[in-house]
Parts: structure tokens; sequence; C-alpha cells
């Protein structure tokens, strides 16, 4: 289905000779497609922020409705790698987008697992996203690093370091085939790893407010979801390029970081491109399906703010 990208962006043109269709336009431009678009917002907090502006659009455009993506980051949050003026251009603050108009959400990863939550430069304003989440009720798809901090934010589960990256592409047993965001997966149910901390089993809430979706016998959980909160957390990268993990592993080596080879022929079949692009048709189409909110978003956010004002209760990592 066709995207709705901002207006100019070099992500564009490469999905474009994909075959993908985008239009241009800003938040509030007007679609003349036909079906009623989705809005998603992308909170793009890894480095390369056109790399991953494709990988995700590449797989916002496998649903049943066109998506308009509106690109943001949270409050606080100041490019260190990323190009500035890329960042200026094209990406909005969270408190300055228009949230009435969200459907859903999804919150990549970030290289900071080895940081307590707290110690991130941005977790205040990441803490004010998942608050208002809660309280929007809006669906959203946590990634990698972002599946962490809110399964911590959300259930106060913790993650753990490992004493090596995980790094790789790895085989995932379903364990719920009847979650939404599961239908027509088909093992071997590969997906792309790269991190330096997990997320056990034995820790998720024992009254079952989260479900395990997948598990690999190597690598650990790497879906799970909270279908009360509408969220899923998504713990490995299935949006990846067949050339991310060997670029990775490049860069690692070269930095002097000991890391396992990449499987040089998943990478290069991109093993997991099936799997990723129906966790998120199905997610998309999960959106459509969903009801209309009774509550006015405006209303959630005065909520959040006078509950911010008077002193609310924030979240604050245990060291493992």
């Amino acid at each position: 289905m066709p995207l709705i990208l901002p207006t100019g962006l070099p992500a564009i043109a490469a999905l474009r000779r994909e075959g993908v269709t985008v239009f241009e336009g800003g938040p509030a431009a007007p679609f003349a497609g036909g079906l009623q678009p989705l809005t998603v917002a992308l909170v793009n907090i890894m480095p390369d922020k056109p790399a991953t502006e494709i990988q995700f659009c590449r797989l916002l455009a496998g649903g049943d409705r066109p998506v308009r993506v509106v690109l943001a980051l949270p409050d606080g949050y100041e490019p260190q790698s990323a190009d500035p003026a890329h960042v200026e251009r094209y990406y909005r603050p969270w408190s300055a987008i228009d949230r009435r108009r969200l459907d859903g959400v999804v919150i990549t990863g970030a290289p900071v697992e080895q940081l307590a939550y707290p110690a991130v430069r941005y977790w205040t304003g990441l803490v004010a996203i998942l608050d208002w989440l809660t309280a929007a009720q809006l669906p959203a798809m946590h990634v990698c690093w972002a599946a962490m901090a809110a399964l911590w934010h959300d259930h106060a589960v913790p993650k753990h370091p490992l004493g090596q990256k995980r790094f790789g592409v790895f085989s995932h047993v379903p364990l719920d085939v009847r979650a939404p965001v599961m239908r027509g997966v088909k093992p071997p149910l590969d997906m792309p790893v790269s991190r330096w901390a997990e997320i056990r089993l034995a820790d998720l809430p024992t009254d079952g407010s989260v479900r395990p979706l997948a598990l690999a016998p190597l690598a650990g959980l790497g879906l799970a979801e909270d279908p009360a909160r509408r969220a899923v957390y998504l713990l490995n990268h299935p949006e990846y390029d067949s050339d991310t993990l060997d670029r990775e592993y490049a860069r690692d080596r070269a930095r002097g970081i000991a890391v396992a080879c990449p499987d040089p022929v998943r990478t290069a079949a991109k093993s997991w491109d099936a799997t990723g692009r129906t966790l998120f048709r199905n997610w998309l189409a999960g959106l459509a399906e969903a009801d209309p909110r009774a509550e006015p978003l405006a209303a959630l956010d005065l909520l959040l703010r006078i509950q911010a004002a008077s002193g609310g209760r924030h979240c604050s990592e245990t060291r493992h």
C-alpha cells in the first residue's frame, strides 16, 4: 500500500526504486488515494536515521491501508552521530506532533543497552512517550532496546547484561500462534539479533499480563506482547537489510570488539524477510481494526501534565 512521507525525505527515492508507491506531504496534507490512511509515528532513535527510515517504511508499506509516517524523537534527544540538518528538517520532538491523529507508534532500538536506563540522555523524554501510550491505549511496537525499556517501564522487567554481544541470525520457535500479531508467521521464524543485553522469561510478570510469543533456543526471548496495553515488545531486528549485520560486524571488529561472524547464507538470502513483513502486516491490521478511542487525547495529555506537575512516580532501574 502507498506511504505518505515528509516531502523531500531521502528514503523516498530508495523506496520507489523498490516499487513502493510513495506520496509526499506533511502530517496534515490531504490524501486523495481512496482508502483513509493510518498515521504511524516512527520514533527513530537509531544512529543511522536514513537507513532506518527505509527499513521501517518498507515494512509499514506492507499492510492493507496506506500509511502516513510522522518522524518523531523523544523530547531532549540530541543527535550524536546523525546529520543534524537531516534531523532538523524531517523530525519533530514528541511534544510538538499532533498526537490526536495517531493510530500507532513504532519506537526503534538504540545502541545503549549497556547503560542504566536513567543514564540515557533522553530517558525522561522516552518515559513521557511511554506514559502517554499507556494513557491513550494506543498500539505500539517497541523494537530491541525500546522493547527492553518499555518492559522495564511498564512492568519492572529487568534487562540482563551479556558477557558477549549476541549477534547474528537466530531461528525462533513460535510460542503462541493464536496471538493476532503472529498470524501466518511460519517457522523457522528467523530474526537478526544485535544486542548486549537480554530479557529473561523468568522475569516476566507472573500474572500473565505479558505473553511470550517467540523464543530462540540460542538467543532467548524474541517477541512478547501486553494485550491490555496494546503493546508489542520486539526484541530483535526483522527490519534489517541483508547487509546490515555485515556492516555492523565490520564496524565492531574495526573497534576491536569480538563478535561472531554472521551466517553468510542467511544474511545473503535475508531469511528473516517474510517474518518481518508478516509481523508488521499483522500489526497494521490491528490498527485498522481498532475501535475508535472514546476519550479525547487532548484530555489525556492534560491529565499526564497534571500528574507530572504533582510529582507522579518515576521509574528507576535496579543495577545488576
